[in-house]
């Protein structure tokens, strides 16, 4: 009798016990949210190659895979490179872009909301190759660094996104060397030295965006 209510005793504990972890098990992480985007759009700035450094104009387009607030990115560019009209002497081109980046989001709305906005940065590098229309190639990879913004709505069932995005873009690639390069000042300087190294072209992009 003293083994059957010690056992009785043993079992109540244990089914308490067990209730007691159960009533105080943090409830499970939720995943993070997954989605594909895709960007279309026109960029204008500035394309730098050594001393050729006028207007640019062309398109872009990216597609990326987004886990919570970081995305991996693949885009291609395609846009002039040449002298201002104003300038002496006229070299002119077209330069194609394939490059990689990762996306941070600072700030995104919440997904149960019907407007969706989304402030971010990206890092990457890329490839670019110049074609000179009077002939020649410049080909070289690159640093990418960018700054904007996605504003659009969202189908809060199906979580399908629709809008724009606009953003500040820079490249920065090696110049081709000048076997001819003199030192010199090209202003008010107290040492003279060759011309920069490195070409920073910088761009305003604006397009379309989707995401699902």
């Amino acid at each position: 009798m003293t083994k059957l209510v010690a056992g009785a005793l043993l079992l109540i504990a244990s089914t308490a016990s067990a209730q007691t972890l159960v009533a105080f098990a943090p409830p499970p992480e939720k995943p993070a949210p997954r989605s594909v985007e895709a960007e279309v759009g026109m960029m204008m700035g500035g394309a730098d190659a050594a001393d050729v450094n006028g207007f640019s104009f062309g398109g872009t387009a990216s597609v990326g895979y987004r886990i919570g607030d970081n995305a991996l990115r693949a885009s291609f560019d395609y846009y002039s490179v040449g002298d201002g009209y104003q300038e002496v002497m006229q070299r002119h081109g077209r330069a194609t872009r394939v490059g990689g980046a990762l996306r941070h989001s600072f700030r995104s709305t919440d997904r149960d909301r019907d407007f969706y906005g989304d402030l971010w940065g990206e890092l990457g590098g890329g490839y670019e190759q110049i074609g000179w229309t009077s002939g020649g190639l410049l080909s070289r990879p690159d640093a990418e660094l960018a700054f904007g913004v996605d504003l659009g709505f969202r189908n809060t069932k199906s979580q399908h996104i629709t809008g724009t995005f606009m953003d500040f873009r820079a490249f920065l690639g090696e110049a081709p060397p000048d076997a001819h390069a003199m030192a010199t000042c090209g202003g008010p300087c107290t040492e003279a030295t060759t011309a920069p190294r490195v070409d920073v072209s910088m761009f305003f992009e604006m397009g379309v965006h989707w995401g699902q």
